[in-house]
C-alpha cells in the first residue's frame, strides 16, 4: 500500500480517527492553558499548525470570536471535524507550502516538528508569521526517558522501537529538548517552559493515543522485521491488561514572544 511520510493506510484510518480524540481529551486542557497564558482575546489572528481533529482550531475560534480569524492547516484534512465561520480549514504543507508573514497574532504546533525533517526550517517559518510583539507556542516531546523505563517484553523491545521512531528515519523523538534553545536563537522574549508527565493507563484517553498509536506502528515493524507478528500480539494484549500502568512521555511546551518594533 502506497503512502508518504504522513500517510494513514486504509485499515488505520479508524484507529488514528480515535486516536486523535483520545489525544485532544488527554491534552487540550494543559494546552488550553497555555495558550491562554499568552494573553490570548478575541479578534486575535491564529495560527493552528499540524491541526489535526480541529480540537485546539475549535477552541481557538470561541476564544478569538467573531472579530478575530484562525487558520487550521494540516497536510492531511481528512480527519479534521467542521468548526466555526472564523476558522478557515486548508491543506497545507508547512515544510514545503508558502507561510504568510507578519500575519498572526499566535501560532501554535503541537507534536508537529519532531515528525518534520525541516523541522529547524520551519520554526523559523513560524516565527516569521508572526506580527511584532506575537506569540509562539510550541508542544513536543522527550522520549529517551520513555523509551528506557522498565516494562515488560515484549512489549519492552516494542516500546522502543516505536518511541524511537525506528521506521520514520526523519523523526526526532527528543526535539522538546531543542526547543529552548531555538527559540532563544530566534530572539524570542519572555520564554518560558512548561513540561509534565503522567500516569498512561488502558482505557483512558492519557494512555489509549499511545497504546492506538502501537496499534498503527506494530505492522511496519512486523514488515521491517524487527518483531514477530506473536510478539506484536502480545505487546498489544499487555498494555491491554487491567491494571497496566506506565509513565508517559516528558511532554514539553515553550513559549515565546516576538519582539515589537
Amino acid at each position: 500500500m502506497a503512502e508518504d511520510r504522513y500517510g494513514v493506510r486504509d485499515e488505520e484510518v479508524e484507529i488514528e480517527r480515535n486516536r486523535l480524540e483520545m489525544l485532544a481529551t488527554a491534552r487540550d486542557p494543559r494546552t488550553r492553558r497555555i495558550l491562554n497564558g499568552t494573553g490570548l482575546s478575541t479578534g486575535w489572528r491564529c495560527w493552528e499548525v499540524g491541526a489535526g481533529a480541529g480540537s485546539v482550531s475549535a477552541w481557538l475560534g470561541k476564544r478569538t470570536g467573531p472579530d478575530g480569524a484562525v487558520w487550521s492547516t494540516d497536510v492531511d484534512l481528512q480527519f479534521h471535524c467542521p468548526t466555526l465561520p472564523n476558522v478557515v480549514v486548508e491543506q497545507h504543507d508547512v515544510a514545503n507550502d508558502p507561510v504568510p508573514e507578519s500575519a498572526f497574532d499566535l501560532v501554535h504546533a503541537r507534536a508537529v516538528l519532531q515528525h518534520l525533517p525541516e523541522r529547524d526550517q520551519v520554526i523559523e517559518k513560524l516565527w516569521k508569521a508572526l506580527v511584532p510583539g506575537g506569540w509562539l507556542v510550541a508542544e513536543d516531546g522527550a522520549f529517551g526517558s520513555f523509551a528506557q523505563q522498565s516494562l515488560p517484553e515484549p512489549y519492552a523491545t516494542v516500546h522502543r522501537y516505536v518511541s524511537s521512531g525506528v521506521t520514520t528515519q526523519w523523526r526526532d523523538a527528543d526535539y522538546g529538548v531543542q526547543l529552548v534553545g531555538r527559540f532563544r536563537d530566534l530572539g524570542a522574549l519572555d520564554v518560558d517552559v512548561v513540561g509534565d508527565v503522567w500516569a498512561m493507563r488502558p482505557q483512558e484517553p492519557e494512555g489509549e493515543w499511545w497504546f492506538m498509536a502501537l496499534e498503527r506502528a506494530i505492522p511496519r515493524l512486523v514488515e521491517a522485521g524487527l518483531v514477530t507478528p506473536t510478539e506484536g500480539e502480545t505487546a498489544l494484549a499487555q498494555v491491554r491488561e487491567p491494571g497496566f500502568v506506565m509513565m508517559s512521555t516528558v511532554s514539553i511546551a515553550v513559549v515565546g514572544r516576538k519582539p515589537a518594533k
